[in-house]
């Protein structure tokens, strides 16, 4: 800078504030580029330290691969819920439908169904209610909102209906079993096939023309349209996939527990929308993406683990859920209103 410039900034010529301000200033920037992006993966080093410090049992690693396979049902089910939210909509259809899924598994199995007949008869039914759930609101101009509780609560009945009022669970194919209940190198099937499709639903939502079509919609549907997007079938594909992806999420919990029970599903809406809304703050900041919701998930699963570990009565994971969602909407909205 000339001595005239710095003149005309107020500036003495041979003031060195401006040097001396040049590393604290980019200190600060990184501080808060850490805290904001990444503030979650902080509060889960945090979370690990301290309930490390407290429980012995933390660090087991009988311990660690309990934890990570039951978020295995958990991470399909919010993956689900993001490609929704990635075009502006929602699916609160997503609880009751991994419980009809994972019932109608249980039931084709007891009537002597095997492996090649169910599981793809569980995939095709998740593709199947995720393209009602695109149609009635695309085609019908129905909130997302309204069409998918309507066909949640639909989906709760016929789950009733299939299960007779009881637990069903004979003859669930070995097939099944084996990948909710086996390990490779320490770690459950399920873990590391969650771990695969995060990376595919990454990959595609981020580097094929596809995915960036889904954040165009959701950015701005008529921009979209203007821009030659067929918006209204691309939306109609995110709930077809999210339909799948709890379709592998009910053969993982068939699997996990060798049974279906009629109330199971419900209680998955809300941690995984609570993954999907944290996640937004988190990896890329205001948008709905996969590696936030990985780390949000592990960070609830951490800290209701830990709590239990430490003597937590069951009525703290509702709490502890229900906080996290809150938080977690909030953060995403704070988020969403700095990126724009």
């Amino acid at each position: 800078m000339s001595s005239r410039e710095t003149a005309r900034a107020g500036i003495a010529p041979n003031d060195k504030s401006d040097v001396v301000a040049g590393p604290s200033s980019v200190l600060r920037k990184a501080a808060t580029i850490v805290f904001t992006r990444y503030a979650t993966v902080l509060l889960l080093v945090l979370f690990a330290i301290v309930f490390s410090a407290t429980s012995p049992q933390f660090l087991t690693a009988a311990n660690w691969q309990n934890l990570l396979v039951v978020q295995a049902v958990v991470s399909c089910s919010a993956f689900a819920a993001i490609l929704p939210l990635v075009v502006g909509e929602f699916d609160l259809s997503l609880g009751n439908m991994i419980g009809f899924l994972t019932m109608l598994g249980a039931f084709l199995s007891g009537q002597g169904y095997e492996a090649p007949t169910v599981i793809p008869v569980m995939l095709l039914g998740g593709v199947l209610v995720g393209l009602l759930n695109g149609f009635l609101t695309v085609y019908f101009q129905i909130s997302s909102f309204i069409a998918t509780l309507g066909i949640g609560i639909l989906l709760s009945g016929v789950t009733m209906g299939l299960s007779g009022g009881q637990v069903l669970f004979d003859g669930i194919p070995q097939m099944i079993l084996s990948v909710g209940q086996g390990h490779f190198l320490g770690l459950g099937v399920t873990v590391w096939l969650t771990a695969i499709i995060a990376v595919i639903l990454l990959y595609v939502l981020e580097q094929t023309p596809f995915g960036r079509k889904l954040y165009a919609v959701g950015g701005s549907e008529r921009v979209a349209f203007l821009a030659g997007i067929r918006t209204g079938l691309l939306k109609i594909a995110a709930f077809a996939l999210a339909g799948l992806l709890i379709g592998i999420g009910a053969i993982f919990a068939l699997g996990q527990n060798g049974a279906a029970n009629a109330g199971f599903g419900p209680e998955l809406l809300l941690p995984a929308y609570a993954a999907a809304f944290l996640g937004v703050t988190t990896y890329r900041p205001g948008y709905y993406n996969i590696p936030g919701a990985v780390i949000a998930i592990l960070l609830m699963a951490v800290g209701f683990n830990g709590l239990n570990l430490l003597g937590a009565p069951f009525w703290v994971q509702p709490i502890f859920n229900g906080t996290v969602l809150v938080v977690a909407v909030i953060c995403a909205r704070a988020e969403s209103r700095r990126t724009k």
